[in-house]
């Protein structure tokens, strides 16, 4: 029977260029978007012919009953050139296109093998064929990942009500974990990121032993995992009375990521003037040179995807699904970042995150 996993293999095969027989797709996250299958040892052979799932004795059953709409082949020890020559050779393979930026040399050399006299093709351009059909998002995936993020908001709002300044950072980053499983989560997105005080200057700070102080700033980034889609949400809360210089900062940023979000909301399309419009708010303010990472990007089965909102620039794909999450960071002292995910409309955009976006003092 037809569904959505059968009509997405059906779309890659009709933009495969024609000198190629098809493609083999190994990398499990991609493995999945094809198949709905979660498998670590998976190969996808897709052809304008038919298609076969082959996998080992541990995963045949559960692949079999995933993916009814393909057949399923299982290797076993020793057997991979024997399975994969007979399947070569039952379809006529001549040409086969490859994930390059996911495909490892000791994978390309051993497939190569394996599927000979087929020739493996890393230059067909695959990535870039998969991430144009995984970059739009179905109704089925925005419904994941709303639900994943109601499960992140419901968790942070959770633990702001155990900061004091007896607790640790990996201390709340243990709990969101924990409450976060317990509200159904599958897993996290990422690690969380607790960083307070000094740490906040690091985005990408690992929580430590450093224990919660008044006047400190505290960054959470947070996110997590429903149906295999993922959420991405930073809050930047305070704990006690926070100094003009710190609220000067907050407010840059809030006022940054409404500025790029005003601009998807009035329709803009453009990744570059999408990043611009939170850095040079940034940049007017005095504080340009300590926002330096991209202003946002996509999010769906992996936590980072394609598209970036950076200088680099480009159109945003409609029904894709990015962060704006603008961001300074003042060494040695503090930092602050808000981010939020949008869903890019045809002529505006719809925010995924309703977690309030104004400083929050605690204690």
């Amino acid at each position: 029977m037809a569904n959505k996993y059968s009509w997405r293999t059906h779309q890659l095969i009709s933009i495969i260029p024609e000198q190629y027989d098809g493609a083999l797709i190994i990398s499990q996250i991609n493995g999945q978007y094809f198949t709905g299958f979660n498998c670590d040892n998976g190969y996808f052979i897709v052809t304008r012919k038919d298609c076969i799932y082959v996998t080992d004795s541990r995963y045949t059953e559960a692949a079999q009953k995933a993916i009814d709409w393909c057949e399923v082949v299982e290797y076993g020890s020793g057997q991979m050139k024997q399975v994969f020559g007979g399947i070569s050779e039952r379809l006529g393979l001549k040409s086969l296109l490859v994930e390059s930026d996911r495909m490892t040399l000791s994978q390309y050399t051993m497939m190569a093998e394996v599927l000979a006299p087929a020739f493996l093709s890393e230059e067909g351009g695959l990535d870039g064929l998969i991430e144009s059909l995984r970059v739009h998002k179905d109704s089925d995936e925005i419904a994941c990942m709303k639900a994943a993020q109601t499960i992140a908001e419901q968790t942070l709002q959770h633990v702001y009500g155990l900061i004091r300044e007896s607790v640790t950072e990996a201390d709340l980053a243990f709990e969101f974990e924990f409450y976060a499983r317990r509200l159904g989560a599958e897993r996290l997105a990422f690690d969380s990121i607790v960083a307070s005080g000094e740490n906040g200057s690091m985005p990408h700070a690992v929580p430590g032993q450093r224990k919660i102080r008044r006047g400190d700033l505290i960054t959470f980034d947070v996110g997590c995992v429903v149906g295999g889609y993922h959420s991405d949400m930073t809050r930047t809360v305070a704990y006690g009375e926070v100094s003009g210089e710190q609220r000067r900062i907050y407010d840059t940023v809030l006022r940054a990521q409404q500025a790029a979000m005003d601009y998807l909301f009035a329709g803009g399309s453009d990744l570059a003037e999408c990043d611009a419009a939170a850095r040079d708010l940034i940049k007017a303010e005095g504080y340009g040179e300590y926002f330096g990472h991209s202003t946002g990007h996509g999010v769906g089965l992996e936590i980072h995807e394609f598209p970036s909102v950076s200088f680099r620039g480009g159109s945003i794909p409609v029904n894709s699904v990015i962060t704006v999450e603008p961001g300074i960071y003042i060494p040695g002292k503090y930092g602050v970042r808000i981010e939020n995910m949008l869903f890019k409309t045809a002529d505006s955009a719809v925010n995924l995150t309703g977690m309030d976006r104004e400083l929050i003092i605690l204690g």
